[in-house]
């Protein structure tokens, strides 16, 4: 691992403030027990998006002070699917503890713990939030593909040649949910 690499891979792309601007997390939080899941979160969804040369650059920008507007476009873009996904992630740690007398759950004198059912259906919401989320992203990475010479797409077909001159008249609506329309399986993309 080359010394640059070592500087900067632990770098996280969003802060503090980031996390709770653009996650369902209450602003009053102490984020302590969310703010660890960002590197996971950040590794596991953003880096296969951007790509390491692209990360890289990013977070040698954060860590030198010297972000370029474009990069701080681009990070305004990433906040939102790091943040979801970074909740998802920790969502449980909210509740429970782990010290050295064992796994304890939280209780609040003012509030009323949710089933796991709830739960579980608070975790799908998060998760789908960021999965859209994380398309508005790749789709804004399309669409500034030029600002962006490090960035290439594993599958140029994510870039589908979009006309947003016109626009539809309809949205495809489940369960009140957006789905937007996946890509096609065959690339027209050349």
């Amino acid at each position: 691992m080359s010394s640059e690499n070592k500087q900067y891979n632990e770098t996280l792309l969003i802060s503090e403030e980031m996390l709770k601007l653009y996650s369902p997390l209450s602003k009053d939080i102490s984020v302590d027990k969310i703010y660890p899941f960002v590197g996971l979160a950040q590794s596991y969804f953003i880096l296969p998006i951007l790509g390491k040369p692209l990360l890289q650059e990013l977070q040698y920008q954060i860590e030198t002070d010297s972000l370029t507007e474009d990069n701080k476009a681009l990070i305004v873009k990433i906040a939102q699917p790091l943040s979801f996904y970074s909740c998802y992630l920790g969502l449980r740690s909210l509740s429970y503890t782990i010290s050295e007398k064992g796994i304890t759950k939280l209780h609040s004198e003012n509030s009323e713990t949710i089933t796991e059912k709830e739960l579980g259906e608070f975790m799908l919401t998060l998760k789908n939030q960021a999965e859209m989320a994380q398309q508005l992203l790749i789709d804004y990475l399309c669409d500034c593909s030029d600002n962006y010479p490090l960035w290439k797409p594993i599958n140029e077909c994510q870039c589908n040649k979009r006309n947003f001159d016109k626009g539809r008249a309809s949205r495809d609506f489940r369960n009140l949910i957006y789905f937007p329309n996946k890509p096609k399986d065959k690339c027209d993309c050349n």
